[in-house]
């Protein structure tokens, strides 16, 4: 299989952009246009150079579409994924901006998909193993099991196809006729846990998710990370506003009843540590506590969407509301 087999000839990129860093987004256009037979990039009201730079890029299966605001991760892939559908591609592979998939990634999703389905799966999507280079191991897949989760990795030179309970949006491949069934990805949730719910909600309609090892991607999570005191332990670090949404978008999610108590359970018990941490240790202290009490407050309130307008005197950084 190769870039320019009948399989990888039926996947449409969907990447979207907000402020990007223009030298990350041209490694991973470098990359990604030999994988794939069109490359979306979905870009939220970024300044004017990055839709002219956009725009001007050299590869002919690489187009924009430029949105007047910024309407989230959510909605900027469901642009991508509607015009994906309405020019007749069978599968779209979705992207962050921030990262870097290896060469023949594409073609072990798909190949992946293909032993999957070949057992008699009902597949929603499958990923890759992804690493961010600020960590010292690849992140593990994820399966919930009594009241923990449990970390699955994958062992060198394996194949192996493990089934997970989520997957990261950035390097999800997903088959439309799947979509058409499990449905678009939650626009009330803008940013954060839009591909934890999607793949939950996947679940309980009986489709599953799987994580492909052969299949790997460098990704970075968060701003920044840091190292906690006495733990040896990275974590990633998001501005207050992104933590506003993490706070959030779980307090709406627990409210579903298509959401498992199990995981639920687990990911408040993290959350609880989460908020301890940025409010005691991680700068800015104050707003970042400020902020994470205004998500709890509003997902008890099931207010949904952008943050609101009206609170937005709080300052956050200008990457803080996007990808």
């Amino acid at each position: 299989m190769t870039s320019n087999s009948p399989a990888t000839a039926s996947v449409c990129a969907i990447i979207v952009t907000y402020h990007p860093d223009l030298t990350m987004l041209e490694r991973l256009l470098s990359t990604l246009t030999q994988q794939v037979a069109m490359v979306v990039i979905v870009d939220n009201d970024s300044a004017t150079n990055c839709v002219t730079w956009i725009n001007e890029y050299p590869h002919k299966n690489v187009t924009s579409l430029a949105l007047s605001e910024n309407v989230g991760v959510a909605e900027g892939h469901n642009h991508g994924i509607r015009w994906a559908k309405n020019h007749g591609f069978t599968h779209v592979i979705l992207f962050d901006q921030d990262s870097i998939p290896f060469p023949n990634m594409v073609e072990q999703l798909l190949l992946g998909e293909a032993e999957l389905l070949r057992r008699g799966e009902q597949i929603a999507a499958v990923g890759p193993q992804y690493h961010d280079l600020r960590h010292t191991e690849p992140a593990p897949f994820i399966r919930f099991a009594g009241l923990r989760s449990t970390q699955i990795g994958c062992k060198n030179g394996a194949n192996d196809l493990h089934q997970a309970d989520f997957l990261i949006t950035s390097g999800m491949l997903i088959q439309l006729s799947a979509m058409d069934v499990i449905g678009l990805m939650d626009t009330d949730l803008f940013i954060d846990y839009v591909d934890v719910e999607w793949c939950l909600r996947a679940h309980s309609m009986k489709y599953l998710c799987f994580g492909i090892c052969s299949a790997k991607m460098h990704h970075s999570l968060g701003d920044r990370v840091v190292s906690l005191p006495k733990k040896n332990r990275i974590i990633p670090v998001h501005s207050p506003l992104r933590n506003y949404y993490l706070i959030r978008n779980a307090i709406l999610l627990y409210k579903r009843k298509y959401v498992p108590l199990i995981w639920s359970f687990c990911d408040a018990y993290r959350l609880l540590l989460k908020f301890g941490v940025f409010s005691l240790l991680i700068q800015p202290r104050f707003l970042n506590f400020q902020m994470m009490v205004i998500g709890f407050w509003h997902g008890m309130r099931n207010i949904k969407g952008k943050f609101p307008a009206t609170q937005r005197s709080i300052k956050s950084n200008k990457k803080s509301g996007s990808n």
